[in-house]
């Protein structure tokens, strides 16, 4: 990259730059953090998910000091991977729980900032919310019937080509409308149904794990366990254990 390029985005894109343009976008949270995992920007949004009505209370702390265990963990792995191995975590499909109790999914993509040597000086990383939209207008009674599809069949394997049946759509044609209305892709939004309702009963039934696990489609615990922790941040019974606490 010619050095006026590089002193051009060196002065535009500052984490003050960035703050400005964040937080204009209430539905995405936004931060920079250090080597050191310390916070060095934040915009409004992801201080409101925190309790905060000000960004600057984040600033020069980490992940341990706002979030529980169980959720600054997750963070830290992601942060190792990317601050000691420089690589990019995109469209991280994540289950959170908010500040008030409720959860909310959100879609979470991490990436290193370099200095000029190359060196990764800290990492970005945005999250959106991904709010359920509504499915209204004739164009989307193929994905209506998707959605529908996928809640009553959880524990079928739901080939992303009977999908596409289901909508009257080529596999292709169905993903591209899945990622428009949902931001998702099909395999996605299948895994986010999946753990969504796995979740639900976790938090209202006393059913055991396993039992949960094929009632969600999937084939024995360990696998279950394995996408439910990678995707909420602690295993099953952990889960269950923390809602009922926070209820």
């Amino acid at each position: 990259m010619p050095d006026t390029d590089r002193g051009f985005l060196d002065q535009v894109a500052s984490p003050a730059f960035c703050v400005r343009l964040f937080a204009r976008l209430p539905d995405v949270v936004f931060c920079m953090k250090d080597r050191d995992r310390r916070y060095r920007a934040a915009n409004p949004a992801f201080a409101e998910r925190l309790g905060f009505s000000d960004p600057e209370i984040l600033l020069g702390k980490t992940a341990d000091d706002f979030f529980p265990e169980y959720l600054a963990r997750t963070y830290r792995e992601q942060d190792r991977a990317v601050l000691e191995g420089g690589r990019e975590i995109s469209d991280n499909l994540e289950l959170v729980t908010n500040r008030d109790g409720g959860v909310g999914w959100y879609l979470a993509t991490k990436t290193a900032l370099r200095n000029a040597s190359g060196e990764v000086i800290g990492l970005a990383s945005i999250s959106r919310d991904l709010r359920t939209p509504t499915l209204a207008g004739g164009e989307m009674r193929g994905l209506r019937r998707v959605v529908e599809h996928i809640r009553k069949n959880m524990d079928e394997p739901l080939p992303p080509s009977e999908l596409a049946k289901v909508a009257g759509l080529s596999s292709t044609q169905l993903d591209r409308r899945m990622r428009k209305v949902f931001q998702l892709s099909t395999s996605a939004f299948i895994r986010k149904t999946r753990i969504g309702h796995a979740a639900e009963l976790l938090e209202t039934t006393a059913r055991p794990v396993a039992e949960i696990a094929l009632t969600c489609g999937y084939g024995d615990q360990t696998s279950f366990t394995r996408q439910f922790r990678a995707t909420v941040g602690m295993p099953p019974a952990t889960y269950r254990d923390h809602r009922k606490r926070h209820v």
